[in-house]
């Protein structure tokens, strides 16, 4: 992998989730995630539409992108799997992402909002495991 896609894949930037729904039309929708042992890691709760679509057709893609020119833009294509998440690692992996994206002040604040909306419980981790990534600068 380019080393330039590996660092904006590190980078805490919120990527776009493309797969095909279950009506059959493709759907993106923005996500946090983590890059971990090359592949892309996604929380989601148990029963969530994106879960059920890529349990259902598993291909996906992943974009990322700075904002300001040079946009650096990255694209990852590949086959998702969905996983149960128990409880407890789920609260570990969306405290990591939480952290990771919003620091150390906020992504505490943020968890304690979310740990009281009722989101604990066992969870899905979606495993996109990369056929291709591309790095481009625009």
């Amino acid at each position: 992998m380019d080393p330039r896609a590996a660092d904006l894949l590190g980078r805490p930037i919120v990527g776009q989730l493309g797969f095909v729904g279950l009506d059959g039309y493709p759907h993106v929708l923005p996500v946090w995630f983590e890059h971990r042992d090359g592949d892309v890691l996604i929380g989601s709760p148990a029963g969530a539409y994106k879960g059920r679509a890529l349990a259902r057709d598993g291909r996906a893609a992943l974009s990322v992108s700075t904002v300001e020119r040079p946009y650096l833009i990255v694209s990852v294509v590949g086959d998702a799997a969905v996983e149960r998440l128990p409880e407890k690692e789920r609260i570990e992996f969306i405290s990591a992402v939480a952290i990771r994206y919003l620091g150390e002040v906020k992504g505490r604040e943020y968890l304690e909002v979310w740990s009281r909306g009722g989101h604990p419980g066992d969870g899905e981790l979606i495993r996109l495991r990369p056929r291709k990534i591309n790095f481009y600068v625009s």
